[in-house]
């Protein structure tokens, strides 16, 4: 999931359509036309591919159609499919490496790693239609034998333990605060439990950069100039 928190009633197709506008509008402001419009091209492509997997998860939905309780949390929007796979290029990965990614939404990112030698795949996802949405676009998408290794885990992300076994965790800014601190938290005492390498992405940083200084067991290692700023850190058991 990525923000943008609103008061909002449903998600209608033009009051995404305005939203997507206003995204578009803002990364022209925040970088330039030409990134704009690299933003739009993505947005195509990204369309043109589900629609030949049969996969459905483009789009943005409010947070507050999908669940009751919505503090700290952030409207549902899936990562650029391109970018990802960029990401996931740069890390080394290997048989041995669990992904875990949290708002894990429709399961787009899932569907994606499961390209890639991780031993598992585990989505952590709040709103229970996102959930449904992901078990049924993941069954169409990732051939059986990849679909045995993935996970959905259904609820807030405050109360979810990583396994000892998680080495590449995936933000995309799906929520700050008390839930951020939670996870940041959690990381922390896996770490601690059972010390291995980890690496943590942070897509879209707005909200963990401001408190970035409070952790720096954290080390940021590489940095990408996606939608947004999308960092990586390596976590230190300290």
């Amino acid at each position: 999931m990525s923000e943008a928190m609103r008061g909002g009633a449903s998600p209608r197709w033009h009051v995404v359509a305005a939203d997507e506008l206003r995204r578009l509008v803002r990364a022209a402001r925040r970088s330039g036309t030409a990134h704009a419009l690299r933003i739009l091209r993505d947005r195509v492509e990204d369309r043109i591919a589900e629609r030949r997997l049969g996969f459905g998860s483009a789009g943005l939905i409010p947070i507050e159609t999908l669940i009751p309780q919505w503090r700290d949390c952030h409207d549902y929007f899936p990562s650029t499919i391109s970018h990802f796979r960029r990401l996931l290029d740069a890390l080394a990965i290997g048989p041995r490496d669990v992904f875990v990614d949290y708002g894990a939404g429709k399961g787009r990112t899932l569907a994606l790693a499961a390209e890639y030698p991780f031993a598992r795949m585990i989505g952590v996802e709040i709103a229970p239609a996102l959930v449904a949405a992901a078990r049924a676009n993941l069954r169409r998408a990732v051939p059986a034998p990849r679909f045995a290794a993935i996970e959905l885990w259904e609820g807030n992300a405050r109360d979810y333990r990583l396994p000892a076994g998680a080495t590449v965790l995936y933000v995309y800014n799906p929520f700050h605060g008390a839930v951020l601190r939670a996870v940041l938290a959690d990381i922390r005492r896996t770490l601690r439990a059972a010390p291995r390498r980890m690496t943590v992405v942070m897509n879209n940083p707005r909200h963990f950069l401001p408190i970035a200084h409070e952790y720096p067991w954290l080390r940021c290692v590489r940095s990408f100039q996606f939608e947004y700023e999308c960092r990586v850190y390596e976590a230190e058991a300290v």
